[in-house]
């Protein structure tokens, strides 16, 4: 099949693990003997290069074309003029680019602080969508718009209707029409429905994966505990370091943690702050981790703390680190709920609660048969949860909206966790 795939960002310039797993779903669909062509804004980050061909390898076709409303990590609302050329540049450059590509389906990821006018485009193709969504961008992205968010006020729906018969281009968020989802998680797609107001003609629950090449099934380590803990992710507050740190500060003197991932700019000073007062600074560690080494951080660890302090899509870190053979202790919110199993895979937490952390972490310090049991299950579950399978159950769907589902829905993928729970 044809697919044309919509992104804000692409690899090798990606900000997130959304992106990350769009190239991980596509580069697999075109070894798989797919054409797969990519449209996505014409960002570059600093220090990274663009893609080098690799002879014999397949790998998806990438025009970088659009402009979105983002820059340098910043919400950006040119005048209106800008605006306006932005939304025009961008309908015509899709418009263009369905009529080169002739796709067989459209797949859409990920689109905050993209012009969703470009969905009313795609309404109007009369080609089959599939929407992969992977976070809440249905619930924010209107907010993000610049153009859309210019009609939100008072004036801006006054002068709506005027707006939109004078340049075509359409004032509110436009909702999929007669579109495929498939949700990353039944928390994105209980909470996207819920505020949005979509009406699908056929979806179904993905959920996400992690890539055995960066994250092979490892034995736990068969050393005693060390007291070595560990966070991964991007250090800001969202991500509840802070948890971690105030929990080490009433563990033993010998435990340590490392906050391994890159800083958002200020709250790794706001965490050593916190280490300071706490009487703790010199037991943490921070630095972001090349993603080749993150295996043996992950295995040179007695315990992941995964401390999540808001409703998280989905999360892959705790499946990284059970891949890895290491237990974890984890706050089971959002999308992760579903596939952490308390006492199956993980020790489950309350987030934000530093005594429940550290007693989580104590009871896998005193108990080396509960630990043995948490990885086992944790093998189970980031075996089940790959890219691989991703991308088959991706494939399956996409390959069935192509087709107008002639032959009905492909089967729904069950929900992770099951193996660690039983």
């Amino acid at each position: 099949m044809r697919v044309l795939v919509l992104s804000s960002l692409y690899p090798p310039h990606a900000l997130g693990g959304y992106e990350m797993s769009c190239a991980d779903v596509m580069s697999r669909f075109a070894a798989r003997g797919h054409d797969v062509t990519v449209l996505t804004t014409d960002t570059r980050l600093a220090d990274v290069a663009d893609e080098a061909d690799v002879a014999d390898v397949a790998e998806p076709q990438v025009r970088r074309q659009l402009r979105w409303y983002w820059r340098d990590h910043q919400i950006v609302q040119p005048g209106v003029r800008a605006r306006l050329a932005l939304e025009r540049h961008n309908r015509a450059t899709l418009q263009r680019t369905l009529r080169e590509v002739a796709p067989d389906v459209v797949s859409v990821w990920s689109m905050g602080a993209m012009s969703l006018g470009l969905v009313d485009v795609l309404n109007n193709s009369g080609v089959p969508v599939l929407y992969a969504v992977c976070d809440e961008w249905p619930v924010y992205g209107p907010r993000l718009d610049g153009w859309l968010a210019g009609f939100t006020r008072r004036r801006g729906r006054a002068v709506a209707p005027v707006v939109r018969r004078l340049t075509g281009l359409p004032t509110t968020a436009p909702a999929p029409r007669a579109a495929t989802f498939g949700w990353l998680s039944r928390f994105v797609r209980d909470r996207a429905l819920e505020v949005a107001g979509w009406q699908p003609a056929h979806e179904t629950v993905t959920y996400s994966g992690i890539d055995p090449a960066d994250f092979p099934l490892t034995a736990g380590r068969e050393t005693g505990w060390r007291w070595r803990l560990l966070c991964v992710g991007r250090v800001e507050p969202r991500k509840g370091f802070a948890t971690a740190v105030e929990a080490l500060a009433t563990l033993p003197a010998e435990a340590t943690l490392r906050i391994a991932g890159p800083d958002d700019g200020s709250h790794t000073a706001e965490l050593t702050e916190l280490a300071q007062r706490l009487g703790v600074v010199d037991r943490v560690t921070f630095g972001a981790v090349p993603r080749s080494e993150l295996r043996r951080v992950y295995a040179d660890a007695d315990a992941l703390l995964f401390t999540s302090a808001w409703q998280e899509p989905f999360g892959l870190v705790p499946v990284e680190a059970m891949a890895s053979g290491t237990p974890v202790a984890a706050a089971a919110t959002g999308g992760a709920k579903e596939f952490l199993v308390d006492g199956g895979n993980c020790l489950v937490v309350p987030a934000r609660d530093p005594a429940a952390l550290a007693a989580a972490v104590c009871r896998l310090a005193d108990d080396a048969a509960l630990r043995t049991r948490l990885v086992a299950g944790g093998h189970a579950t980031a075996g089940d949860l790959s890219v691989d399978a991703l991308a088959d159950v991706m494939e399956q769907w996409h390959l069935a909206a192509a087709a107008r589902f002639a032959d009905g829905e492909p089967a729904h993928r069950p929900a992770p966790g099951q193996a660690a729970a039983s």
